[in-house]
């Protein structure tokens, strides 16, 4: 694999950043110039699905069994709204909505690690819905030959649609439902009055599911012969994508990019992703967290420099 020097020179500054993620801010922990670091954004045209995929290989080879998570963050862009594609979006983080941009991910995980894979910038305009976006990604991982023990998703991704679509890739899916959903044409609030239940039955939609209540909750999945404990554990897992959202967006600047460009906020976007795989893979190595290694590459180029420097090593 080979990246351009300026982009990997993105990705370190991003490591090292502290305060802010803009390029006038990357280029103080960087030997390149804002121009330089601007271009990377704004100038040639990378494939960056294929850039971070390749990057990915890299740096973890491979990726076997473990688990498949799909879920979307909302983008602040509160003070930018001259930037493309930038709407109101209801944030259930702040329960308000927000300027912003909406951000559809899948990512991997084998409970030690967790990787994005990829990702789709919801467009109200384009015609495509987030499940859409959701059943395109889990084509991406098709493609790439990941053969999960499940896929987790919350309860605005529990579409017919894409349920069917993961049973029909012979992968199980396990899910939260909303209480409305039906099962065997009754909603399951209704299903039955005791607030801990397990029944097996056809939701709306055709779909064959275990499904389970646990106090308010209502979760699902099309196999038939977990257990509610097993069920129940699967679905905890999804909070990884949440450890995720949280260090990109809170360490690596994932809302600071100032472009104005939808193009050059993806290009920030998988650049953020990049430098996130990289770090985790350090926190793997050194068996310390990831924030630990983030603190230890702030202001410190070098660092950062030594991290990625070695994924080219080891890969080499």
């Amino acid at each position: 694999m080979s990246l351009p020097k300026d982009v990997i020179h993105y990705i370190k500054g991003l490591m090292c950043s502290f305060e802010n993620a803009s390029c006038v801010s990357l280029s103080r922990y960087s030997p390149c110039s804002h121009d330089s670091l601007a271009r990377v954004l704004n100038g040639k045209k990378f494939c960056w699905q294929t850039l971070l995929q390749n990057f990915l290989l890299r740096t973890f080879g491979r990726l076997q069994g473990g688990y498949l998570m799909i879920d979307d963050t909302v983008i602040s862009k509160q003070f930018a709204r001259t930037i493309e594609n930038v709407a109101w979006i209801f944030d259930s983080k702040i329960k308000k909505s927000i300027l912003g941009l909406n951000l559809v991910m899948l990512a991997w995980s084998n409970g030690k690690i967790t990787i994005p894979l990829a990702i789709r910038v919801y467009q109200k305009q384009s015609g495509k819905t987030k499940i859409d976006l959701a059943l395109e990604l889990l084509a991406y991982a098709k493609k790439l030959g990941i053969k999960p023990k499940f896929v987790v998703f919350d309860s605005w991704y529990t579409a017919a649609e894409l349920m069917k679509r993961v049973a029909a890739y012979r992968w199980t899916f396990v899910a939260r439902l909303k209480k409305n959903r039906k099962l065997n044409n009754i909603p399951v609030r209704e299903f039955h009055r005791h607030p801990y239940w397990m029944e097996q039955g056809t939701l709306s939609g055709g779909i064959k599911a275990l499904v389970v209540r646990h106090g308010a909750k209502y979760f699902a999945s099309n196999n038939l012969s977990l257990s509610k404990q097993e069920l129940l554990s699967a679905y905890q897992s999804r909070w990884e994508i949440e450890t995720v959202f949280r260090a990109l967006h809170d360490k690596l600047g994932l809302d600071e990019c100032q472009a104005r460009k939808l193009e050059s906020q993806m290009a920030h976007f998988h650049l953020c992703l990049m430098a996130y795989v990289a770090l985790e893979k350090e926190s793997l190595i050194q068996k310390r967290s990831f924030y630990q290694i983030k603190r230890a590459c702030s202001f410190d180029f070098n660092t950062a420099d030594n991290i990625v420097s070695m994924l080219f090593f080891q890969g080499a």
